[in-house]
């Protein structure tokens, strides 16, 4: 089955109200990069796609792809992350009147045919979307209820929104890195719970790495990477990095699964 599908059925439902959108043609050059996630992701056709698709999402060919599923009822945008002659990974974000689902398409160069390798729906379980829902209709919610609903829609919202939370708090990073670098717990302390994270690291397979967790559950992470060494960040994979992009010089957001 599809590793994505049963995480999009109950995102497609919620969409039936939307009223169809007619077919449009690709704007993309044929057998581009930019092409395959277009097709794959918002066309309503994606004819001979046997063609274009190779190694584990091979075993999907006979099902639709999402933009099939969607039939036109969302707005779907996406952008190059990474790309170079071999390989490439692109963020795919699908919304709707009130919901936003981050998937991230990889794509492979074959003897000069570029071809989609897997796709990636980045998932967290139910009650977290259900209690942002819930915390969202509250009126006069209190400071501290307030701050943790920021970062509930920060883990569930879009990677602009994550690349936008590091900008507008990069002092106080740079602090805890140094907070954390020098032992000063009080005051690494004060500053992760002013901006309400969860929980900062060094992973022994990247040593040269500080992990900053936003939020997390079993192995699902969203968070921030702070590196000198840019070659020492974990490489985007769909096994377990799905997404890691630089937002700024020694900065990466970061989705692992």
């Amino acid at each position: 089955m599809y590793k994505y599908n049963l995480f999009l059925l109950s995102f497609i439902l919620s969409l039936i109200s939307f009223v169809t959108v007619p077919a449009q043609k690709s704007i993309y050059p044929k057998n581009s990069p930019e092409w395959l996630v277009d097709m794959f992701f918002k066309q309503t056709q994606f004819p001979e796609k046997e063609k274009y698709l190779i190694g584990e999402i091979m075993q999907d060919v006979n099902y639709p792809t999402i933009g099939e599923e969607l039939n036109g009822r969302a707005i779907v945008t996406f952008r190059k992350i990474e790309l170079n002659n071999r390989t490439g990974v692109y963020g795919v974000v699908i919304k709707d009147d009130g919901n936003t689902a981050n998937f991230y398409c990889y794509v492979r160069n074959i003897s000069g045919n570029w071809k989609i390798e897997a796709v990636r729906k980045f998932q967290l379980p139910g009650f977290v979307y259900s209690s942002a829902d819930s915390l969202s209709r509250i009126e006069n919610i209190p400071d501290s209820v307030s701050s943790l609903l920021k970062i509930l829609k920060l883990i569930i919202g879009t990677d602009e929104q994550l690349k936008f939370f590091l900008s507008e708090n990069i002092n106080d990073f740079y602090n805890i890195v140094g907070a954390f670098d020098n032992k000063r717990a009080d005051d690494l302390n004060l500053i992760m719970n002013k901006l309400n994270l969860e929980y900062i690291f060094i992973d022994e397979i990247y040593p040269q790495c500080i992990f900053i967790l936003v939020g997390g559950f079993d192995r699902i992470e969203v968070g921030y990477i702070f590196s000198k060494s840019k070659s020492s960040v974990p490489t985007i994979s769909p096994e377990r990095f799905i997404y890691i992009e630089e937002a700024f010089p020694n900065w990466y957001v970061y989705r692992a699964m």
